[in-house]
């Protein structure tokens, strides 16, 4: 199998992670336009400077392909060879996008897929309306509905077309009853290197939460550890290794819904056995990332007293199931794993009826 992947040099945790799946399959070939630079072991410390986690997880790993050189020389002339085609930055690549549709014979349009790893839960271009209507109001006559979307976050259909509840809450409620979800929009999540995973005992933990405070509700219990800034890198640890060590050394990891439900962070904490408390997490859309977590895998909790609450009611054996079933579902979301679930409903896509809402699930 051939796959082009079309990319804008932006890193993005679940493109990454989509990329470095499909790279670990065999019997395929991923061809990245241009080079991912930062995904592999050659990667500078300015490519990684440039990542969001400034090169932990998901980067400089991937070993060079020789196969695949020159296949990037004039990619263009071989495009119809491929047999998907894949876009992860439709901000970047819209004109690109309307390019390769129009030129692709009608027949050939059902292998180009959009990966949508963006935090707005608004689908393009219903997001940034000021400037796309500014600077290419063409864009919302592209035929995006017509190809393969891969969503990361969703709120309501009112929300994915840019109807924002939080500015226009009647207008949103109006729009969510009357709009559906496009017939070829599905569901996708970010994903972690398997290399990443350590089975790690509950009982051989040592400190209780994971130094990294994201909800001021919980200042007391972090002693005063100042929230981190949504969307800004401000690390608790200059370090991967004193990041991973202080993980594994922690029984409980605090996670929130920030810019976007799903989060990398989710991810990482689980790897090393560090149980998630998910706050809010009833709030979360069942077809927005994270998938599949709930209070068998995680603890949900919405204020300070309810999260101590639940963590002091549980017995060590009733935390250490918690954990067990958290590594399970971990598994589940592997770079390579969620990369076969990909690649699985691309070869199960039909052609479907206009306004159906389909629900696929990557577990």
């Amino acid at each position: 199998m051939n796959i082009l992947f079309l990319n804008a040099s932006i890193p993005n945790y679940l493109i990454d992670g989509l990329f470095h799946g499909l790279r670990s399959l065999t019997d395929i070939t991923v061809v990245d336009v241009p080079r991912m630079d930062y995904m592999y072991e050659d990667a500078s410390v300015e490519d990684l400077q440039k990542t969001g986690s400034r090169g932990n997880t998901l980067y400089k790993i991937l070993p060079e392909e020789k196969q695949i050189r020159g296949k990037r020389t004039y990619w263009l002339a071989d495009i119809e060879k491929y047999d998907h085609i894949i876009f992860t930055d439709i901000f970047e690549q819209c004109d690109l996008f309307n390019y390769i549709y129009k030129s692709l014979r009608k027949e050939k349009r059902s292998r180009i897929s959009i990966i949508d790893g963006y935090d707005s839960s608004s689908r393009f271009p219903f997001f940034h309306n000021s400037f796309n209507l500014k600077v290419r109001p063409w864009s919302y006559f592209y035929n995006f509905n017509n190809v393969n979307v891969f969503k990361r976050e969703f709120e309501n259909t009112g929300e994915l077309y840019g109807i924002r509840k939080g500015s226009f809450p009647v207008l949103n409620k109006i729009a969510s009853k009357i709009l559906s979800i496009p017939s070829r929009q599905y569901k996708i999540s970010m994903s972690i290197p398997e290399s990443h995973i350590e089975n790690i005992s509950f009982k051989n933990k040592t400190q209780d939460f994971i130094n990294y405070n994201i909800d001021d509700e919980l200042n007391e219990i972090f002693n005063e550890l100042p929230v981190a800034e949504a969307g800004v890198w401000k690390p608790s640890f200059e370090k991967q290794e004193d990041y991973y060590n202080d993980i594994k050394n922690s029984k409980f990891g605090i996670t929130t819904r920030r810019l976007g439900w799903d989060c990398l962070r989710h991810y990482e904490y689980a790897a090393k056995g560090a149980i998630l408390c998910f706050k809010n997490l009833e709030q979360k859309n069942e077809i927005c990332a994270p998938f599949g977590l709930d209070e068998t895998n995680c603890i949900p909790y919405t204020t300070k007293d309810d999260l101590l609450f639940k963590i002091k009611s549980k017995t060590i054996g009733e935390l250490e199931g918690i954990q067990k079933n958290q590594y399970e579902w971990i598994r589940r979301y592997t770079t390579k794993n969620v990369a076969k679930d990909f690649l699985l409903h691309l070869s199960n896509i039909r052609e479907v009826p206009k306004r159906t809402v389909v629900d696929f699930r990557f577990w």
